[in-house]
Order: structure tokens, then sequence, then C-alpha cells
């Protein structure tokens, strides 16, 4: 079976980096989904929930702004400027930024660039708190290997 060589960075760090039988992402154009032999295509990523099916499970993770490009050879990259696990999402500070923001939009006083910055972060904190709310009841796979504690 042929499988996809998916890698997932940030200026940070590698996110994940695993053998994968799909991907799904959100895109600019919509949630579209990667199977092995896709045709080549860069697309621009939105605020959103990146699904990575392995044969083994699912890895369920945030990703704002950057792109994936779907290469030959069953090469997949997703260059994000910020991605984090479902289980590595704070919902407290989440939902802090986006009080924070919303209490920013309240503001009467704001140009077009400062308010599109206070929409896309909290778009930005809607989307993790949403993603780590649905995937709440999900183990975070370190603890269950033994690798971390909870």
């Amino acid at each position: 079976m042929s499988m996809i060589h998916f890698q997932l960075v940030t200026p940070e760090r590698t996110v994940l980096s695993e053998e994968l039988t799909s991907l799904s992402c959100p895109t600019q154009m919509g949630q579209i989904t990667i199977l092995p032999n896709h045709a080549p295509l860069v697309a621009a990523l939105s605020s959103g929930e990146l699904q990575a099916k392995t044969e083994t499970g699912d890895s369920f993770i945030f990703v704002a702004g950057g792109f994936v490009e779907v290469r030959a050879n069953n090469e997949v990259v997703v260059l994000a400027d910020a991605a984090e696990h479902h289980y590595e999402i704070d919902i407290e500070k989440a939902e802090a930024a986006k009080k924070k923001a919303e209490d920013d939009m309240k503001q009467h006083r704001m140009s077009n660039e400062e308010y599109a910055k206070v929409a896309a972060a909290l778009e930005h904190s809607l989307a993790r708190m949403k993603i780590a709310r649905k995937h709440a009841h999900r183990k975070n796979p370190l603890v269950s290997q033994g690798n971390l504690t909870d």
C-alpha cells in the first residue's frame, strides 16, 4: 500500500514526521483530503484542525497559517506559522486569548489592520478551543506509552 511521507514544520520545531494513509487539512479554499498519489498542489492554510491518519491511529493538530505542498513521490510538507497537537492545547489560555480578542474588538478606534489582526487572533483562539474540546477524551499518546506523566 502506498503511503504519504509527511512532515509538519513550524519555525520552532518539527511537529510531526510520519508515514500517513491520508491527510486532511484546512485551507483557505476549504477542507482538503490528500491520499497517496495525489496530484501536485500548493495551498494556503487557514486556522483549523489537521488530521493525519496512520495505519495505527490518528493525530489531531491545530494549525494556523502557512502552506501545504503536495510533491511527487507521495511527499507532503506543511509549513505552518503555528501548530500544536490537541493534547498540547491549554484551554484556559485559549479562552483567555479569546476574551482578550473580543475585548479588543469592542474598541471603537481601531484601524483596518489592527481589526484584521484581532479578528485573526480570535479565529485562532476559537479553533484551538474547538479542537481541544473535541478531542479532550483522547489520551496524550506519550503518556499512554509511558514517556510522560500527566
